[in-house]
């Protein structure tokens, strides 16, 4: 005869204790066991690619493909280190080293230097508009304040970067320098105005947008926007000065309005070149044109136009310094 088995509480929490230990344990192990072979599995097919792509390229990973890379990294080093030095830092470039500024001392620095301009100007026979602020107009009765000095400073410096090779070429006229408004925050809707010249009433200087940061900060952009009026040969000089400068300027665009958009044709020589009207410059023969007299001195046919300007110039400031 069997005896009736007695479980006391203790007991029975114990089977049940084991029973959910080991219902886990295999759930455990199934996840687990599920979750090794996706992992065998991603690494199988990433050995795969590695092997087929390394076939295809004759990319072989070995301590001596190690050295020849870094070899070949040493020598791109090499070379682009001088030329960093020489083109993106050179001495001359004090954009890096224009720190925080007394907000007062900052405002007379701007005074002095668009007074200086705009002698500069005069002395060349460059017009400008009357008074004039060289796309700092926000700042002829008021100063900034001193975190807002640095990136101010950097942008007058563009300024008068931009506005010497103009006058030194020289243009005709300066008529408008933009810069964007560096100092405000740098939201979507505290940037008014727009390159195309739709401007506030008093801020006709504010250029649409902000600077841009490259990936990684390697370099700064700060954009500006000048209006000038030069003629064909003058504009040569200009865009030539902003290559050979010793700072970084990349003119993104020129849009050009030449006062002269056709050429002359046959019918208007004689006009042109002042000749009396019983003689042709068309139908007479070489000895007899040049036996008449003009009432006029040697006239230009081409490049004698007066160009209406718009250019679109950004100042690279170049941080990485180590790379």
């Amino acid at each position: 005869m069997m005896k009736k088995l007695s479980l006391t509480g203790f007991d029975l929490g114990v089977i049940i204790a084991f029973a959910v230990i080991t219902i886990a344990g295999i759930g455990g192990w199934w996840y687990l066991s599920g979750a090794l072979a996706d992992a065998q599995s991603e690494d199988t097919a990433a050995k795969a690619d590695f092997d087929k792509y390394s076939t295809k390229y004759d990319i072989v990973v070995s301590p001596n493909n190690g050295k020849i890379l870094q070899a070949n990294i040493d020598l791109l080093k090499a070379q682009l280190d001088p030329l960093i030095a020489a083109k993106l830092l050179p001495k001359e470039n004090k954009l890096s080293s224009l720190e925080k500024e007394d907000p007062v001392a900052w405002k007379r620095d701007l005074d002095d230097n668009v007074h200086k301009l705009n002698m500069a100007a005069k002395a060349h026979t460059v017009t400008v508009p009357p008074n004039f602020y060289f796309g700092f107009s926000r700042y002829i009765s008021q100063s900034p304040t001193d975190e807002q000095t640095p990136v101010l400073s950097k942008q007058l410096l563009g300024v008068e970067l931009i506005s010497n090779i103009l006058i030194n070429a020289p243009v005709k006229g300066i008529t408008a320098i933009r810069r964007t408004y560096e100092e405000e925050p740098h939201t979507s809707t505290s940037s008014g105005g727009g390159s195309g010249g739709s401007y506030g009433a008093t801020e006709g200087d504010r250029l649409n947008g902000f600077s841009l940061s490259a990936i990684g900060n390697a370099y700064t952009v700060y954009p500006f926007e000048v209006d000038f009026e030069t003629t064909p040969e003058n504009l040569r000089p200009v865009l030539d000065n902003f290559i050979q400068s010793p700072y970084v300027f990349v003119v993104r665009t020129l849009t050009i309005d030449n006062t002269a958009p056709t050429s002359p044709t046959p019918s208007t020589l004689d006009q042109i070149a002042g000749t009396p009207a019983t003689s042709s410059v068309v139908d007479t023969s070489p000895g007899e044109v040049a036996a008449t007299t003009t009432v006029k001195g040697p006239q230009f046919l081409f490049g004698n136009a007066t160009l209406k300007v718009k250019a679109r110039i950004d100042l690279i400031e170049w941080n990485a310094k180590d790379q």
